[in-house]
């Protein structure tokens, strides 16, 4: 299962720039020792096959030797943004019975209730330089589960989707043929190892194939951005709409500073690609964008432009190898042509989650017949191309990420000023949307300019950076169904 750090030992596997500008480089041989080492100490630690560890760090070498080392020993590797507070690590690292969560001393206050490691101080060091560098993996087959993403939900609390060990065939396999990465290629996938797409596409795609990646926040700066992609001479860039978004703000001379003949390729994932930025990247770049598609629950690239085909301005591009994909109606009926339906998936394939953890009812739910309904809203045309046109639920995509409301609203409503609220996603060209709250106060409370900053604050804080609402609207009171249910449109 992983032959790949012993086929490509002599060849670079990582390259990390710190945010101080630090670089180290790692082999795939220094990694097959690294991930063994934590295979080791996680055994030492108590933990077995099946138990799920938690990653709670910042993009770094480590994140690499855990996830490796969590699956070498059978475990599951639980991701998670180290931009959750509080609230959002208790409720998923409780949700699936965690056994531990693997930080950092700046995240300590966190983790203090759960089981955890500190991976940054003097005593885990020592431990870790003290294991055995060898470590064979014995006993595990494509069928045990590997890895647990967290999604959001509109209702009720995020959900665990579960993905087997069998899921990385799907990420090698799409890594050469949609990413056309191997051994040596030069890449960059600026996705958080938390988001599934910095797993199979930062992690364990390119990985499997024995390309290089570049593992450095790319923040929000086009000089640090265009001067990283010269330096690291990428040829395969995967990223997001919205850090191109980014760039689009800037004066396009600055391009003219730096040389980008190494950049061969460029993919984008996450949200909609809209025409605007893929003509910006066209000229700008003077390469396509290719767009593509795949969820949490897919576990790998479903529909894509591969660039064995020509692109479509606005298209997702088409299903992938052994991908049928379609658009159904209300009563699942596939669609003619240009209509607008669900998007649907033909199961099973190779890296399919295979549950929700813990609601198995909501995970049923998620498929009629033979066809897994992703929740999406979509039209195809007579060329087989696929369009996205909208979710069909009220979860909010604020640059690439998946909030829920209801996750937002509860932190709102535990303020001791909050009568009750209602989050909603409004458009907004550069993030896609962000996120306004309207709030009911309690009879004797008065809005205030300070009151919104500290409701922003609590979510921040006790949420995450990209869940605290950029608007907030105090309001007499909120719409609802019959049933009670918010009406957010």
């Amino acid at each position: 299962m992983f032959e790949f750090l012993k086929t490509y030992s002599d060849t670079t596997a990582i390259i990390y720039v710190s945010k101080g500008g630090i670089e180290k480089i790692y082999s795939y041989r220094d990694l097959d020792i690294a991930s063994s080492k934590v295979a080791n100490l996680l055994i030492k630690k108590g933990i077995h096959k099946g138990d799920r560890v938690f990653v709670y760090i910042d993009r770094s070498p480590e994140t690499y030797f855990f996830a490796l080392g969590i699956l070498k020993i059978g475990a599951v590797f639980c991701p998670i943004f180290s931009s959750f507070g509080p609230d959002a690590v208790k409720e998923r690292f409780i949700d699936c019975s965690g056994s531990l969560i693997i930080t950092e001393d700046k995240l300590k206050e966190n983790v203090k209730s759960f089981p955890h490691l500190i991976i940054d101080n003097d005593d885990f060091i020592k431990s870790f330089s003290s294991m055995d560098s060898d470590y064979i993996s014995s006993n595990l087959n494509n069928d045990d589960i590997a890895i647990i993403h967290y999604t959001s939900g509109t209702t009720g609390k995020p959900k665990g989707a579960v993905h087997k060990l069998g899921a990385l065939k799907s990420h090698m396999k799409t890594s050469k043929d949609v990413l056309h990465l191997v051994k040596g290629t030069n890449y960059w996938c600026t996705a958080d190892p938390a988001w599934i797409t910095g797993t199979s596409y930062g992690i364990f795609g390119p990985l499997s194939v024995g390309a290089m990646i570049l593992v450095s926040d790319p923040g929000y700066r086009v000089h640090q951005i265009l001067q990283t992609l010269e330096k690291y001479k990428i040829s395969i860039w995967y990223t997001a709409p919205t850090l191109l978004r980014m760039l689009m703000r800037q004066d396009k001379s600055v391009f003219k500073d730096y040389d980008l003949s190494s950049l061969k390729k460029i993919f984008s994932v996450g949200e909609i690609l809209s025409g605007e930025v893929f003509r910006w990247g066209v000229e700008n770049f003077r390469l396509p964008i290719f767009d593509t598609w795949f969820q949490t629950e897919t576990g790998s690239i479903m529909i894509a432009n591969t660039g064995h085909f020509p692109v479509k301005s606005g298209s997702m591009g088409k299903p992938v190898e052994d991908i049928n994909a379609a658009i159904l109606d209300d009563s699942y009926n596939i669609l003619d042509k240009g209509d607008i339906g669900h998007l649907a998936i033909k199961t099973p394939w190779a890296s399919m989650f295979c549950d929700y953890w813990g609601n198995n009812e909501k995970y049923k739910s998620r498929f009629h017949d033979d066809w897994y309904i992703t929740g999406d809203l979509a039209y195809r045309d007579d060329e087989g191309y696929f369009y996205f046109v909208s979710r069909e639920d009220d979860i909010i995509n604020t640059a690439g990420h998946l909030l829920s409301p209801y996750e937002v609203e509860t932190i709102l409503n535990s303020h001791p000023f909050v009568l009750e609220s209602a989050v909603v996603g409004v458009k907004d060209k550069m993030l896609g949307e962000t996120v306004k709250a309207y709030i009911i106060l309690k009879e004797e409370i008065k809005p205030s300019t300070k009151l919104q900053l500290d409701l922003r604050m609590l979510v921040r804080n006790r949420l995450s950076p990209f869940a605290s609402p950029q608007s907030i609207e105090f309001v007499d009171s909120i719409p609802k169904t019959e049933s009670g249910k918010i009406i957010r449109g």
